[in-house]
């Protein structure tokens, strides 16, 4: 895959993740270097699960079902996993940060 779809891939990664992530994490906060940094960790979470996620979906959803289920249940798979990637990575950003940027100070 070129540097295209890379670029594609990032620009569908921020538009549908970190946008979000970020205006709402803004209104709650107030703060704009917090929001950013809560979205900017989820993203990366949540990216790193979807990779990770992709290594296992092979295995774990059957070839043998019609293509249109197959890949929906991998489209099911990757979104599930991209969110439990986001949620560990900013738990582990509260486990290892003084103060968490989810708090108001």
């Amino acid at each position: 895959m070129g540097p295209l779809f890379a670029a594609a891939a990032l620009f569908l990664l921020t538009g549908s993740v970190f946008v979000p992530t970020f205006i709402v994490a803004l209104v709650m906060l107030r703060a704009p270097i917090r929001a950013f940094v809560l979205s900017a960790t989820f993203t990366i979470g949540a990216f790193a699960g979807m990779l990770i996620s992709l290594l296992g979906a092979a295995l774990v959803v059957n070839r043998a079902q019609p293509e249109w289920l197959s890949t929906t249940l991998r489209i099911f798979y990757l979104g599930a996993a991209g969110v439990a990637g986001g949620v560990l990575a900013v738990w582990l950003l509260g486990k290892i940060s003084k103060y968490p940027p989810w708090r108001r100070y």
